[in-house]
């Protein structure tokens, strides 16, 4: 199980850090959409700029999963993003299109992850807790 988290990690970084990189340093064409309301999505984006923050995010949480720096908070970071990929991707172009598959891919991917790391979420998901230093020892019934 940790090897298929391990690939799955650093496949979906694959796509990130190229896609991240690609809006700062042009390496491929960035698809516009098929369909007016694909376009309009993604040509709002870019007008008001937060198709930078976007790209910023995905290249930032690409690297954070191949150094396996900060891997959770990367992966709950890049949600809304994925996301809108799938949006963008799946009920913009076309439930039938071929981009379909992409957009369930990376939210796939995403939620996957996500569910992998899951012991990392559930101290924050507990009903009470007692307030503690960072780096100090957990004592039983923390909440974890």
């Amino acid at each position: 199980m940790k090897y298929a988290v391990w690939l799955l990690r650093l496949g979906f970084a694959a796509w990130l850090v190229p896609a991240g990189l690609n809006h700062f340093y042009p390496l491929f064409y960035q698809p516009y959409g098929n369909v007016p309301e694909s376009t309009a999505l993604m040509t709002a984006l870019i007008d008001s700029r937060l198709f930078a923050l976007v790209k910023a995010v995905e290249l930032f949480a690409g690297i954070c999963l191949i150094t396996g720096w900060r891997v959770p908070l990367a992966l709950v970071m890049l949600l809304p993003v994925s996301f809108n990929v799938w949006y963008w991707d799946v009920p913009l172009q076309g439930w039938g299109s071929v981009s379909a598959y992409y957009g369930w891919a990376v939210l796939g991917a995403n939620l996957l992850l996500c569910l992998a790391y899951i012991r990392t979420y559930l101290p924050v998901l507990a009903m009470r807790t007692t307030p503690r230093l960072p780096g100090s020892p957990m004592l039983s019934g923390d909440g974890a």
